[in-house]
């Protein structure tokens, strides 16, 4: 079994992010959804992160509470952070805090979100091609696919316009699904 010890820091860091990067890249990929439509498109992907809490790939499993134990931590710093803002002095703290204050209330890029998650995906598999058991390799590539896909049949959407029909994947969705299949080399 693979284990994520066996990864660099950077490495790590991909794995990691890698399904994050291909949920928020599945919501945009049809421009910017509606209240309604992001919300069942999250809840979706939210309930693919559960199951992957208990996951039969043990891999998988380790990945899915890795990024639940990263979430708890990043929510207690900003919590401190919150608390006691002197905690936030330094270069790094002030170069973040810029960029935080930069992009707050920007509208997020469909199609650098998209192209970051295809990226990202397709770096994290060739690493863990290099270096991880292939059946969890094929896990873990399967589990950022459904990903994908759950989250883009959650909500039906129109294509063409008001008077088109309703499809369940869009055209940009099915892009998406397509050009991150590749990125997994499939």
């Amino acid at each position: 079994m693979t284990n994520l010890s066996d990864f660099s820091d950077n490495e790590l860091a991909q794995i990691l992010d890698a399904p994050g990067a291909v949920l928020k890249g599945a919501t945009l990929a049809d421009g910017q959804p509606g209240a309604i439509q992001f919300f069942k498109e999250m809840a979706s992907g939210a309930k693919v992160f559960r199951e992957a809490q208990e996951h039969e790939n043990d891999f998988v499993r380790e990945v899915a509470v890795a990024m639940r134990a990263r979430l708890g931590e990043q929510d207690a710093a900003e919590a401190e952070a919150a608390r006691n803002p002197a905690s936030q002095v330094g270069v790094a703290a002030a170069a973040a805090a810029t960029e935080r204050a930069a992009t707050e209330g920007t509208r997020p890029d469909p199609e650098g979100e998209t192209a970051r998650a295809v990226e990202l995906t397709g770096a994290s598999v060739k690493v863990l091609r290099e270096r991880a058991d292939a059946a969890d390799v094929e896990a873990y590539a399967d589990w950022i696919l459904r990903i994908a896909e759950e989250v883009a049949e959650a909500a039906g959407t129109k294509e063409g316009g008001f008077f088109s029909k309703r499809v369940l994947v869009s055209a940009g969705e099915r892009d998406f699904i397509d050009r991150l299949t590749a990125a997994v080399g499939r």
